[in-house]
């Protein structure tokens, strides 16, 4: 084993063209540009990439980091999955991230994407559980909300103020994916990706939690699906209801999700709803007026 390679990756069976492999993708999970077929990409404000597409970002070839890449998928430590309707071939198993986490440490400064503070853990930075699709909607809501005009940011020694990023309560628990000031005829934003829809439980106890903060949740969903499935939890419970549960809920809008919870809300708890509602894709794929559009008509009912 080449002397390059540190001993951690030993246990993981890890060589020198996988390290190179692993910080490649690592780069894109943290935010990292990368020139791309003579463009600036990330993962904020493209499409995700197979990984051979990736490597046109750097000096490498992907053809002898090929069979690597096959190893990597054969140990469990990357997998294919579909991000915002794209299939890639580096998505980070429960696995993988560890295996970053022990083989890149000491290029953890390298890695730090551009709102993480100095004393901030790498080389995976933020939630340390939060696969590609999360993260994607973190950075997404992290690059746009603050330029939005209601939005109270600005640049403080090089780096974005007034956003903060996967900010912990008194407690040191997560209270939201990221908080966005707002100017005074607001409350605050708080942006909640979510991508788990199978434990019911804990979705349903988060927003609860979430509904006694003095902020607007912004939830961005991995799928219409979800939020649907949240909402026809939530009323199935008794405990927000709706005006008639999401049927078919690939049929569902966005926007017209929205206005279903906004008029259920005003109907049965008497009082606005705190949550804004999009899908990462949506985001993606959008631009400000997407969000925009959401927030003027969300305000405009209050």
């Amino acid at each position: 084993m080449s002397k390059k390679v540190p001993s951690q990756a030993q246990f993981w069976e890890i060589q020198e063209n996988g390290l190179r492999l692993l910080y490649i993708v690592t780069r894109w999970f943290n935010g990292k540009p990368m020139n791309i077929r003579g463009e600036k990409r990330r993962i904020a404000t493209h499409h995700d990439l197979p990984l051979n597409e990736l490597f046109r970002g750097t000096d490498l070839g992907y053809e002898q980091h090929s069979r690597a890449h096959e190893r990597l998928l054969n140990n469990g430590l990357l997998q294919e999955e579909y991000v915002c309707r794209r299939k890639i071939d580096w998505g980070l198993t429960q696995r993988g991230r560890q295996a970053i986490r022990d083989v890149l440490k000491p290029s953890a400064d390298n890695l730090r994407p551009e709102w993480a503070d100095e004393d901030d853990e790498g080389p995976l930075f933020g939630d340390p559980n939060e696969g590609v699709t999360h993260r994607k909607g973190v950075e997404i809501a992290g690059y746009m909300l603050p330029k939005m005009a209601w939005a109270w940011s600005m640049e403080r020694h090089g780096r974005p103020y007034g956003v903060e990023w996967y900010p912990t309560d008194s407690r040191g628990e997560s209270c939201h994916d990221l908080h966005i000031d707002t100017n005074e005829h607001m409350t605050d934003v708080g942006v909640e990706v979510i991508t788990d829809s199978n434990n019911k439980d804990r979705l349903v106890a988060k927003w609860k939690r979430l509904q006694n903060e003095d902020r607007t949740t912004f939830w961005v969903f991995d799928r219409r699906e979800t939020a649907c499935r949240l909402w026809n939890e939530l009323d199935r419970r008794g405990i927000s209801y709706l005006d008639g549960q999401f049927n078919n809920h690939c049929n569902w809008s966005a926007g017209a999700i929205n206005r279903k919870v906004w008029r259920s809300s005003d109907k049965y708890r008497q009082e606005p709803a705190g949550d804004i509602i999009q899908t990462v894709t949506g985001l993606l794929e959008g631009d400000k007026d997407t969000v925009q559009d959401l927030f003027e008509e969300y305000y405009s009912r209050k």
